[in-house]
């Protein structure tokens, strides 16, 4: 009976000092488990000059965040080429990033799709008023945007040594200055310039930004109607009035030359640099090219006819509904959008405006004034349904008419036709 005693008590002991190791491996384990990293992938579009200029700042820049949140952080540099076309076969496989960037005519499928999250439950409300564009990240209901690249607006360059010559004392402010500008340069006759330049051959729907919507709204007109679900562009006679004001620069005054009309936007600016251009719309980055290039150039924000208004880009964060860890992505997107992350960016990598307010002004000081004091005629592509396909229609419409095979009032009655058969109203 002792001896069953001893061995009993020699059981209980080993597994005592069994539970004891099992006990210590657990804590071990879970020690171990408690270290190991957190994947999470991020997606963002090329703005540097050289090929790995983006990736190189992002790498070194989101590093210490990366480390204080145990994250295996993921960076790809997106190329422009069939952007929208990666997010839709990534999103639709599950393999979409954590945090991406889109631009505002993305936005409506990737909503509709239920692929975006609502991002202002992640955010206080000292954070959202510290954010200077927040509410254009409200977008049908949620805010589903955290906008990141805002302006870069389209607006007229003027080579002031060609007006000069052609005896332009003053820049011109309205349409009808424009036009009489344009042919004071058309009449000096100026060997190998052209009076006026747009990027009629640019293969994107892009181009629409500076060569129509800034006069479509100057017209007092709208691409949709307010709740994104109707094409607008028939509701008064603003697109018409625009598309013939171009037109006639073609065709009437002749000061939009063939040569122009062969032109991208990449070409236009790189003809303006060489002096060969009196006045183009181009985006505000170009400035520095110019004076680079030794232009001596003015710009103003915006013609005027009705009004004014200026093309600006939103371009925005976004956080995938489907992502895992959705209190880190929203962290991550604080962190990039905070102002020394966003100084840095924008001194090194991409001169835009702030986006926060206890951000400084790091933009190309010329442009300082208008956006303190011209801000309230920017204006941003609508979130609408069907919008890229209307745009592309639009654009091959107005191509054509510029080519004169349609009429301005067949261009844009053509465009809200098709729009129909798109949105079925």
């Amino acid at each position: 009976m002792k001896k069953r005693s001893i061995v009993f008590c020699l059981l209980l002991a080993f597994l005592a000092s069994s539970l004891v190791f099992a006990g210590g491996s657990a804590e071990a384990s879970t020690a171990s488990m408690s270290v190991k990293k957190t994947d999470m992938l991020l997606w963002l579009p090329p703005f540097g000059t050289g090929d790995s200029l983006d990736m190189d700042f992002w790498t070194t820049k989101l590093a210490p965040w990366a480390q204080e949140n145990n994250v295996n952080l993921e960076i790809e540099i997106t190329p422009w080429g069939g952007y929208e076309e990666k997010y839709l076969t990534g999103f639709a496989s599950g393999q979409g990033p954590d945090v991406g960037y889109m631009y505002l005519e993305m936005f409506n499928d990737f909503i509709e799709m239920g692929t975006l999250e609502d991002i202002a439950p992640y955010f206080t409300q000292a954070e959202k008023e510290n954010y200077i564009y927040w509410n254009q990240g409200t977008i049908k209901g949620g805010q589903y945007a955290l906008p990141f690249i805002v302006g870069n607006p389209r607006i007229p360059f003027f080579n002031m040594d060609i007006l000069k010559k052609a005896g332009v004392t003053e820049l011109p402010r309205t349409w009808d200055e424009l036009v009489t500008c344009l042919l004071a340069v058309k009449k000096a006759n100026i060997a190998g310039i052209m009076p006026f330049a747009q990027e009629w051959a640019d293969p994107a729907i892009g181009a629409l930004n500076n060569i129509f919507y800034p006069y479509l709204w100057q017209a007092g007109g709208e691409i949709y109607n307010a709740e994104g679900n109707k094409v607008a562009l028939m509701d008064n006679d603003a697109a018409v009035r625009a598309a013939r004001f171009l037109h006639d620069l073609r065709f009437k005054h002749q000061v939009l030359t063939d040569e122009s009309l062969a032109l991208s936007g990449n070409a236009v600016r790189e003809a303006f640099t060489k002096g060969q251009i009196a006045v183009a719309s181009m985006d505000a980055r170009s400035g520095a090219k110019l004076t680079d290039a030794g232009i001596n150039w003015q710009f103003i924000p915006s013609f005027e006819d009705r009004t004014k208004a200026v093309w600006v880009a939103s371009d925005s964060l976004v956080m995938n509904s489907a992502s895992k860890n959705k209190e880190l992505a929203a962290s991550l997107m604080k962190y990039i959008t905070s102002a020394p992350v966003m100084a840095d960016y924008h001194q090194q990598i991409a001169t835009f405006p702030p986006i926060t307010k206890d951000e400084a002004y790091n933009d190309n000081p010329v442009f300082k004034s208008m956006f303190e004091n011209e801000n309230q005629y920017f204006k941003t592509l609508p979130v609408a349904e069907g919008s890229f396909k209307v745009m592309d229609v639009l654009y091959k419409n107005l191509q054509l008419m510029m080519l004169g095979d349609l009429t301005p009032e067949k261009a844009i009655s053509n465009t809200v036709d098709y729009s129909k058969s798109v949105l079925g109203n």
